[in-house]
């Protein structure tokens, strides 16, 4: 019975490590996801800006003043882009680390237990070997003596003399 209990156990314990390695790649590509749908609508809005700006100037080419304005703006834009895509590359790097964290967390708590039921299958597998070694030899170490075989020591014995 502890056999079985034992076995389930430890493959539980192989079932948490895959789903602990598992539940980490899918939260690692969901984070990449995340940062390059970021990082592609701030392209994107980049390249907005920057036909903007040229529409402008194509627009009134002698006006410098809206021209420096509208470049100081587009300008100002790009950069709260780029504090907006290192802050999240940060966050997501945090939480990169709190899930390997959590994983290896995980994957030692089932390696405990694979170890303690690993243990207990080897323990349980020697004491069977153990009981059928000391039945089988009844208990003192020598094979046990059977109906047959006292017969075949006495046939061995008389006709050696």
């Amino acid at each position: 019975m502890a056999t079985n209990e034992s076995t389930v156990k430890l493959f539980d314990a192989v079932n948490e490590t895959s789903d602990a390695l598992i539940d980490a790649t899918r939260a690692a590509n969901d984070r990449g996801h995340r940062f390059t749908t970021s990082a592609i609508e701030q392209a994107q809005d980049s390249q907005r800006d920057a036909v903007e700006l040229t529409r402008k100037w194509l627009d009134a080419p002698l006006d410098f003043l809206g021209l420096l304005g509208l470049l100081t703006e587009s300008t100002t834009k790009a950069q709260g882009r780029a504090l907006e895509a290192t802050r999240q590359f940060f966050s997501e790097m945090g939480d990169a680390q709190k899930e390997t964290r959590d994983m290896v967390q995980r994957m030692v708590n089932a390696n405990r237990s694979a170890s303690e039921a690993s243990v207990e299958l080897t323990r349980n597998i020697f004491t069977r070997a153990n009981d059928a070694v000391q039945s089988a030899t009844a208990g003192n170490g020598r094979k046990a003596v059977t109906a047959g075989s006292a017969k075949d020591d006495s046939d061995s014995t008389s006709s050696k003399s």
